[in-house]
């Protein structure tokens, strides 16, 4: 079967536009089959940015798909933001899409951080739950070496695909995580002390 984590999915075959407003912003999206939430905006992501505060500085978009954490969060703070995904197909559509919704973003074709050489300020994930645990806690891991010193790192993940020990993870990463449920999605935000191969 064919996930959207992976690259180069072969069934597009339906471009789409979606819309959001997010943040009073009127947001425009085009998507195609085989992207992650193509055909609305995903709602763990939607909670994602409205529950972060306000951020500044170098933010990364972790596993973008077509990009609409980072555009949203672009919308409202002063971030000089990236995308990454190891979807190809994904990440040119988070490039088109910054581009109809006057963000700037520098986009980078890459597995978790193997192409990523520079750490951020921020970090945001909504996690591929179907590429397994594995995936999803070098993820984790790999982020908290990509961060710089007092850093933050967002992740949102439903109850029901393990956010437990996503929290049990990250606590082990970080330290003590903030935790925010609402409706069955667990909202974490982990920081940087320092510990964690600051850069």
């Amino acid at each position: 079967m064919t996930h959207y984590f992976k690259e180069n999915p072969t069934i597009l075959t339906n471009e789409r536009e979606i819309t959001a407003t997010v943040f009073a912003h009127d947001l425009r999206f085009l998507t195609n089959n085989g992207l992650f939430s193509c055909d609305k905006i995903d709602g763990a992501s939607l909670a994602l940015v409205q529950y972060m505060p306000p951020i500044s500085g170098k933010v990364l978009d972790l596993g973008c798909g077509y990009g609409f954490i980072g555009i949203a969060l672009a919308k409202k703070n002063d971030i000089i933001l990236t995308q990454s995904d190891i979807n190809s197909v994904a990440l040119s559509y988070a490039v088109k899409n910054a581009e109809i919704n006057g963000v700037k973003a520098a986009a980078i074709h890459s597995d978790s951080f193997a192409e990523i050489h520079e750490a951020f300020d921020v970090i945001t994930l909504n996690p591929p739950i179907h590429a397994g645990k594995d995936i999803m806690y070098r993820l984790y891991q790999e982020s908290a070496e990509h961060l710089s010193r007092g850093g933050s790192f967002f992740v949102v993940i439903h109850k029901k695909h393990g956010a437990e020990s996503t929290v049990r993870k990250l606590n082990e990463i970080f330290g003590e995580c903030e935790v925010y449920k609402k409706k069955g999605l667990f909202l974490i935000h982990a920081t940087n002390s320092g510990l964690n191969s600051p850069r």
